[in-house]
């Protein structure tokens, strides 16, 4: 006798609305932890905390069921690799790991394009021709290693080629002449943040124009759309020895934890991933470099914003003397905000903005918090290309 059907095939449509249903569920519980905190009474803080741990399972649970392997992202590269070396002639040997690792369908689908960039590039104008590659004393065949692995509640993918690396100074020169940085900014960047100019929009050292990978366009595209995942993204590279391109995402892009904080009295939420560290600072400390405020954060001058100033700039006043900043980082770049108040951390379902605020610079969609609040959550990169005149 056959066996018995072990799978059911069940719409994602319906698996989105049980993980918005979770998502309720998980505003519901943060409400009422906040409310168990407050009352005293030792029944009701564990009746609450058990059901902290049913929810934060559910949730889990529901997460997987929306799981895929990047199995089906990664499987369209070796054939797309071994074309592009026989039209580019060049040996290439492409390595995948991790290819078991799960994610969100969602996610899976949306990195696929952002992938398939970056390795053409790889390829393109990373790996040498084999001749150069002999010249240079390494194996006539390129490696191109396409990884991915899960830390803790995000992906890491990561794109590793044995290529001709990146120079930092040509970097640099052609920063200057895009017009992109004035020459001493261009100087003082340390060799990271030259590899990172490679994201700037219009930013391509190519001068012929190839047709594998264009002209360098879409570097800048693979980084905002990473943004919108609310993932970063980051290029190391020696110079002789190869690059390595590194992608940060989290798991799912339904439920997310963020850092809470206070601008008079209207609650606004930051992405953790994008937090680094929180202190309170005497802002008569700062300094000005270039025109623009600075902090300096362990002998690094750090440019500083009043997210006041940008958000709820009726209530905003020059002569703050003090306030809480929060560093975070976008790309390569770490910048200070200062804010009114510190709420802490808590876990949020993002909701969208609705018709009316579709599209607002600088935010990326709304929730509720556990005092039954509304807050907004910001969008830092495209706040900073909205309200900041550098970035």
């Amino acid at each position: 006798a056959s066996e018995a059907e072990t799978t059911v095939r069940v719409d994602t449509a319906r698996l989105d609305e049980i993980m918005n249903m979770v998502g309720e569920l998980v505003l519901v519980r943060n409400r009422l932890v906040r409310l168990g905190l407050n009352s005293g009474d030792e029944a009701m803080s564990k009746a609450v905390s058990n059901l902290d741990v049913v929810t934060a399972d559910l949730q889990t649970a529901v997460m997987k069921t929306r799981m895929q392997p990047i199995k089906k992202v990664f499987g369209r590269f070796p054939r797309l690799v071994r074309d592009l070396a026989r039209n580019l002639k060049k040996e290439i040997n492409l390595e995948l790991v991790g290819e078991e690792t799960d994610l969100d369908k969602n996610l899976v689908e949306a990195l696929a394009d952002p992938l398939v960039h970056l390795v053409r590039n790889a390829v393109d104008h990373g790996v040498e021709t084999p001749e150069e590659r002999e010249k240079a004393g390494k194996p006539r065949g390129g490696r191109v290693v396409l990884s991915a692995e899960q830390e803790g509640d995000h992906i890491l993918l990561s794109i590793t080629d044995d290529g001709k690396g990146m120079d930092a100074d040509v970097l640099r020169a052609k920063a200057v002449e895009k017009g992109l940085l004035d020459k001493d900014a261009a100087d003082r960047l340390n060799e990271f943040e030259c590899y990172n100019l490679i994201f700037a929009p219009g930013f391509s050292t190519k001068t012929e124009i190839s047709d594998v990978s264009g002209r360098g366009v879409g570097m800048d595209v693979v980084k905002t759309k990473i943004s919108q995942l609310n993932g970063t993204v980051n290029v190391f590279s020696q110079k002789g020895a190869g690059s390595k391109i590194i992608i940060k995402v989290p798991l799912t892009l339904a439920i997310m934890p963020t850092l809470m904080v206070m601008l008079e009295n209207q609650a606004f939420a930051f992405p953790l991933v994008n937090v680094n560290e929180i202190f309170h600072l005497d802002l008569s400390r700062t300094n000005v470099v270039d025109g623009q405020e600075v902090v300096i954060v362990r002998d690094k001058a750090l440019p500083l914003f009043y997210l006041k100033r940008w958000l709820v700039p009726q209530a905003f006043h020059e002569g703050q003397r003090e306030g809480h900043v929060v560093i975070l980082t976008v790309g390569s770049q770490r910048i200070g905000f200062v804010v009114d108040q510190l709420v802490g951390q808590e876990e949020v379902v993002i909701k969208p903005l609705g018709k009316m605020l579709q599209g607002t610079p600088g935010m990326s969609g709304a929730t509720i918090t556990g005092d039954g609040r509304i807050a907004l959550i910001l969008d830092v990169p495209s706040m900073l290309k909205r309200y900041a005149r550098r970035f």
